[in-house]
């Protein structure tokens, strides 16, 4: 286990060339109006943004830099609107993509340190800052940024930053394994990038069947009647805390809920309770509060008909699993928390997801990114390991490490294990006071 203090890495590095790369091969100039409402939320004005971490690339190739730049101009002809910029619309309510073919940033950098010095395959801090170039702002800047950072080690870390309105974490993942794929020798991708917004439009004239409080008060947002106001917290006064999970561990989990329900039980189910049950006790969230855990749910196969495959825009809804009380979660089964997600995962269908695209439509509850804050009575989960990251090999093998380039915006993360072990890597970012209580309850549970 592992706890860190959510300051900033500080990494000397040394900015060698800051370029712009643009496709390969001429594209269309033109505006695409046809962003979807689940691209366009305002939880979604930010970045998108991952870390992967090589070691000994220098052994294996001799300018690997070169190598990333030209697949990613030659990719690029393939998903020319991330060689765009984003915008407003003209009446500002929603956003467009310029497809003006000026490319992807692409900065090469160069530092002194070791990536055992960095500790950056242990410590799992919430932004290594020097590692990722990025912009105060999301709109009218490049869609796409990378950063590649060679070590004095011989290791690398290519940092990216996507417009998270044009691509969700799998889109994401989808295009950097396509550049992999060219830089390993690849004649042709081997899932080609489909845009394909409009199969996602709302009903005409828009059609609400169900509540979507999801989208009013989300794991994000501000509950007006919340018992603390989590908004208020300062980054300094977050504290992240990591826990590795090996095979057996997870077996012993799950094997007496699975025994009590009868039935199979993910990994995913599993952990998300235990974290649900943690967290809200870390918080001291009263025991007679509403708490709600909320999960992102790739909706490609639900949809009728499915999403192409190569599909990269945003195709993720917010499942919501719902108890009347705090004090269920804390003191009721863990078999009883993994029921309700998976009811919550069973009610995202083709309906529901239609549903609440025309909500959108027809009501944004947040002008803003900055009116976004966190709901202590929300737990959100982040899963991240089917995404596809840790599996980014430029030709120079598989990443030991694929990570989120920042720690801040979900409450619990959960990552692939390490290379050459098996489990999962459960993240927690909370308050100082909050993470204390959380690490005797994971002991406590594990």
């Amino acid at each position: 286990m592992e706890k860190e203090c959510c300051s900033q890495v500080q990494v000397p590095v040394n900015v060698i060339s800051s370029i712009m790369v643009p496709p390969s091969r001429p594209s269309p100039k033109t505006i695409l109006y046809d962003l979807s409402n689940l691209d366009d939320q305002i939880l979604l004005r930010i970045t998108f943004d991952s870390l992967l971490v090589y070691t000994n690339v220098s052994q294996k190739v001799q300018n690997p830099v070169k190598v990333i730049r030209d697949a990613l101009s030659e990719v690029l002809t393939y998903s020319y609107p991330l060689a765009g910029r984003v915008k407003k619309t003209p009446d500002g309510r929603k956003l467009q993509v310029e497809c003006t073919g000026e490319g992807a940033l692409f900065v090469e950098a160069a530092t002194d340190t070791t990536l055992s010095e960095l500790s950056i395959l242990e410590d799992l801090k919430h932004s290594c800052a020097p590692l990722l170039h990025q912009f105060a702002e999301v709109e009218e800047v490049p869609a796409l940024i990378f950063q590649v950072t060679r070590f004095k080690c011989g290791g690398l870390v290519v940092g990216v930053s996507f417009s998270h309105n044009l691509c969700d974490g799998r889109g994401a993942a989808q295009f950097l394994n396509g550049v992999a794929e060219i830089a390993r020798g690849e004649a042709k991708l081997s899932i080609e990038a489909v845009w394909q917004r409009e199969v996602l439009k709302p009903h005409q004239p828009p059609i609400v069947h169900f509540q979507h409080d999801e989208f009013l008060e989300s794991g994000f947002l501000v509950n007006p009647n919340s018992a603390i106001q989590l908004g208020t917290v300062k980054a300094e006064d977050l504290v992240i805390s990591s826990f590795f999970l090996s095979a057996d561990a997870l077996q012993r989990i799950k094997q007496p809920i699975t025994e009590e329900l009868e039935e199979h039980c993910t990994t995913f189910e599993v952990l998300s309770a235990l974290a649900w049950r943690a967290r809200t006790i870390a918080l001291g969230i009263p025991l007679n509060a509403a708490v709600r855990l909320i999960f992102g749910v790739d909706v490609r196969k639900a949809l009728k008909p499915p999403l192409a495959e190569g599909y990269y825009g945003n195709a993720v809804y917010l499942g919501c699993a719902r108890s009347a009380t705090a004090q269920e979660v804390v003191n009721g089964s863990l078999s009883r928390a993994v029921k309700m997600i998976k009811k919550a995962k069973l009610s995202v269908n083709d309906e529901c997801v239609r549903s609440s695209i025309s909500f959108l439509e027809m009501k944004r509850p947040f002008q803003k990114i900055t009116d976004v804050q966190i709901c202590p009575e929300d737990t959100y989960v982040s899963d991240w390991r089917w995404l596809g990251f840790n599996e980014v090999d430029f030709g120079w093998g598989e990443p030991i490490l694929a990570r989120p380039g920042k720690f801040l915006g979900c409450p619990v993360l959960m990552l692939p294990p390490p290379k050459n072990k098996s489990g999962v890597m459960m993240v927690f970012c909370l308050p100082s006071s909050a993470m204390k209580v959380l690490e005797t309850e994971m002991h406590c549970l594990l």
